[in-house]
């Protein structure tokens, strides 16, 4: 690309990569507390596979109201509330990550990885709604 073609105006690089590196680190960041909640999740499974499935549920809600870009933990929590029948606490939880994920917040690697866990959570709703209409 030659230098005639680079954006020069400051809104334009504001809101290209710049914008972007400009928002690591702050509120605006999608990336923010992600190492922090792949932590707790790696807890959570731990607990789980340890016996404990209170302190699992409990470190994923944490991952969840943060509003946690990656799907593992909202796929345990899931998971783990449609073992006790807790269907509409399931339901809460895939409704939150088809919300995250079509919200266009998310960074690009990690919206290709949501798109195709869609369908998968989509599926789960649609269960848990009849499960809820059946209860």
């Amino acid at each position: 690309m030659s230098i005639a073609r680079l954006p020069t105006s400051l809104p334009v690089l504001m809101n290209g990569v710049i914008g972007k590196w400009l928002r690591i680190g702050t509120e605006d960041d999608p990336l923010r507390g992600f190492g922090a909640a792949m932590g707790r999740h790696a807890e959570a499974e731990r607990a789980q596979q340890g016996g404990d499935p209170e302190e699992a549920i409990r470190l994923c809600e944490t991952i969840v109201a943060e509003g946690s870009i990656g799907s593992h933990p909202y796929e345990r929590l899931a998971s783990l509330r449609e073992r006790r029948h807790d269907y509409g606490e399931a339901l809460r939880v895939s409704e939150a990550f088809v919300r995250l994920a079509t919200s266009g917040k998310m960074p690009r690697g990690a919206q290709r990885s949501a798109d195709r866990k869609l369908p998968w959570f989509e599926a789960r709703i649609q269960r848990y709604r009849k499960l809820l209409d059946k209860g």
